[in-house]
């Protein structure tokens, strides 16, 4: 029933139920009546919402949340607002429900705004006005394309506020779970995020009740706004109007680039301070601009060659003179290891803890080269870390949160696999969970590799059908795994342990092709996000007990309860390393020469407070660019068995590690990889939020830097091998003729 109904003389009532209980008239054109069945339903609503809101009470109520008790009391009174509207019916004339339609529907925007960026964290009107100016123009293009094809203002807020509320909501859990906003590309890896989704908490905050709350009024006063009667021309010519404009707009924005040159782009190198800024649809809008990677400025594939020839002059030697491997040495077992989340949170500040969580790796020097280990992704987005140690290719130069493995291997693309391939290496991939995650069946094949092993080579298929079909009951899978591998220690928490992940790397290696050396890429799921609940089989024994000086137990107290999914991850972390050490004490018992390589994908999505007072900073939206590169550092090992020249770097980005791990193992390499090593001479550290010299001077992706031209020779190599395969120079990424 529509919110604003004209009055007429012939108006009837068509049965004894619909009998108004009362009727008020005021100032001649506004009705405001009931009746019981509308009563009836009015009630049942609002005891619906009333339950809602008090079941979720304590949420207000906890000591972080400024003002709770007021905010929880709001609620309660929009509650019985919100029944009381449903109850009621408001007519008017014609020409006074026209007016109020429209001047609601200038003003229920503003209302979904506040709905979004309450799921953001954000109170919108802190924003700037410019700010909240543009976010209600873009949230009105999108009632108005709904309205040029419906015609109706009741359809325009009933099909777009819930799709808004979708969109913040997804970015709340998202940010939740991996620390940064959900982005246009994350649709492309929704099948990844599923499989990982029982791993996390889904529970209601207050901020997701008062978005629940306000999206309740917006689809009341959608269900009853009234769209102004008009004359055909008028109609059509506003209709004809929003459509030109909407398409105006979007054709600007897609085809040019007069919005970035105002400043109208998203934040590449910290979307999280830009969602919150700005907002969550309109960053999200402005990222969708960036699906697609287009050529580089200049780009001449014919160029590519001398670019690497050039850099290649600095060792003497060409692209077709490649260096052989020395007569004295052994081709060498190559086994890499990609450990989910590995990290040392001392890179963020002086942290305490009541033991140490990484003694083996901190003392692994003999035979060793390490260090620091640039990476692109913070939280999540683990495949982005492998597809550039894989491939040697920076992602900084493709669109801002976007994912490689999901959107730019769809060929055959050469690869640290081909490269090993090509010196008769056998390639194995072997990856303890969901094989169908971040697309990488199609990519290992893309890739190279022989055979792919996942979950099911770790756990029987069996076990997983049951688990899947229950639910997925972690106590079920628990017992299931527990009947079946007795006393192998195969799970921790719900993922496979890495002391489980080494056995199966040992019978890898011992059940080999004796005929090839033997190459392994191994990604790990031990340490996987979703921290802070308890587990039966896991007990966790490292806490924090200082940060920055200050104590973080309360005398008496053996654990800090102040962090207990930093607690969880560095508890993990120790099982990591002692892993890894039993993995590293069987190689030295072999005879065969084997190099390990093992880094960290990217630090943990743990608690923002910790990390802020780790850092000594107020917010990680606002910090300086040159301390937000410690959020993606994680360390990274070459270890052997045999003698290599051992090495302590200070900073490295992914993308060279495989060139390095292959020059440490001593087999040839691509002139691609050589020069890469080249490169990282110059540029030790290149990634999505910007690059370091040799030096350490940091320059962010906006900043004025000295090495622009070395790097638009190196987006126009990563072009032209990734994307431009028409006219790709295979000769500088391959062995082969």
């Amino acid at each position: 029933m529509p919110f604003f109904t004209r009055t007429t003389k012939t108006n009837r009532i068509p049965s004894r139920m619909a009998k108004p209980l009362f009727s008020c008239t005021f100032w001649r054109c506004f009705t405001l009546s009931t009746t019981p069945r509308r009563l009836v339903a009015g009630g049942i609503f609002t005891m619906l919402l009333l339950a809602f809101a008090l079941l979720h009470a304590g949420e207000f109520l906890q000591e972080s949340v400024t003002c709770g008790a007021l905010l929880c009391g709001l609620c309660i009174a929009a509650c019985l607002i919100m029944g009381a509207l449903t109850s009621l019916r408001f007519g008017m004339t014609e020409r006074a429900a026209g007016i109020t339609s429209t001047i609601m529907m200038a003003l229920l925007p503003i209302v979904a705004m506040t709905m979004v960026e309450c799921l953001n964290g954000v109170f919108t009107w802190n924003w700037s006005p410019q700010t909240l100016l543009l976010n209600y123009i873009l949230y009105y293009l999108f009632y108005g394309f709904v309205y040029v094809c419906s015609g109706s203002y009741r359809l325009s807020m009933l099909l777009v506020n819930p799709l808004f509320f979708l969109l913040g909501l997804t970015n709340h859990y998202v940010c939740a779970f991996r620390g940064t906003p959900f982005v246009p590309m994350d649709l492309f890896s929704a099948g990844t995020a599923a499989n990982v989704a029982t791993a996390y908490d889904f529970s209601f905050n207050y901020q997701i009740v008062i978005a629940v709350l306000l999206l309740a009024f917006l689809q009341i006063a959608g269900y009853k706004l009234h769209t102004p009667r008009m004359d055909t021309v008028l109609r059509v010519a506003s209709r004809v109007f929003f459509g030109t404009l909407i398409a105006a707009i979007c054709i600007l924005y897609f085809f040019t680039d007069q919005y970035a040159d105002v400043g109208l782009k998203p934040d590449f190198w910290n979307q999280n301070r830009g969602y919150r800024r700005t907002g969550v649809v309109m960053n999200f809008c402005l990222n969708t601009k960036y699906l697609y990677v287009t050529k580089p400025d200049g780009y001449d594939a014919e160029q590519v060659e001398t670019f690497v020839s050039n850099r290649l002059g600095d060792e003497n030697s060409s692209i077709s003179q490649r260096p052989s491997t020395p007569d004295d040495t052994v081709t060498p077992h190559i086994i890499c290891i990609m450990n989910e989340s590995l990290a040392d949170l001392q890179v963020l500040g002086d942290l305490q803890t009541n033991v140490d969580y990484m003694p083996f790796l901190r003392n692994l020097t003999e035979n060793t080269v390490k260090g620091n280990l640039h990476v692109p992704v913070i939280g999540s987005g683990t495949s982005n870390t492998e597809f550039e140690f894989l491939t040697g290719a920076s992602t900084s130069f493709f669109p801002a949160g976007s994912n490689a493995y999901m959107l730019y291997v769809k060929n055959p693309l050469l690869s640290l696999v081909s490269t090993l391939t090509q010196q008769n290496y056998s390639a194995t991939a072997f990856h303890p969970y969901y094989a169908s995650g971040w697309n990488r069946i199609a990519v290992y094949n893309h890739f190279g590799f022989e055979r792919f092993l996942s979950l099911g080579s770790v756990i029987s298929n069996d076990i997983l059908i049951r688990y899947q079909q229950s639910g997925y009951s972690q106590a079920l899978l628990q017992d299931l795994v527990n009947e079946a591998y007795p006393g192998q220690n195969v799970m921790l928490r719900q993922y496979v342990s890495d002391s489980c992940n080494y056995d199966k790397v040992i019978s890898l290696y011992e059940n080999r092709d004796r005929n090839k050396p033997f190459f392994l890429f191994n990604v790990t799921m031990q340490n996987h996000g979703g921290y802070g609940e308890t587990f039966d089989n896991f007990q966790e024994d490292v806490y924090v007990t200082a940060i920055n000086g200050a104590e973080t137990t309360k005398t008496g107290e053996h654990v800090s309860v102040a962090y207990p999914k930093t607690n969880q991850f560095l508890s993990l972390i120790k099982r990591s390393d002692a892993a890894f050490g039993d993995l590293v004490n069987y190689f030295e018992t072999q005879d065969e020469p084997t190099i390990i390589c093992l880094f960290g994908d990217h630090q943990p999505s743990i608690e923002t407070t910790f990390v802020e007072q780790l850092m000594g900073v107020n917010s990680l939206y606002s910090m300086p660019a040159e301390q937000e590169q410690a959020r993606y550092i994680t360390p990274f090992y070459i270890w052997a068995n045999y003698d290599i020249a051992e090495a302590e770097i200070e900073r490295l980005s992914v993308n060279y590690l495989s060139s390095l791990l292959l020059q440490t193992a001593q087999v040839e390499l691509p002139a691609y990889n050589r020069y890469l090593l080249q490169l990282s001479k110059t540029l030790p550290v290149i990634h999505s939020v910007g690059h370091m010299d040799a030096e350490g001077n940091y320059y962010t992706s906006n900043s004025t830097s000295p090495y622009t031209a070395l790097l638009s020779e190196y987006e126009q190599v990563v072009y032209n091998y990734i994307f431009d395969e028409k006219n790709r120079k295979s000769t500088l990424f391959s062995l082969g003729d």
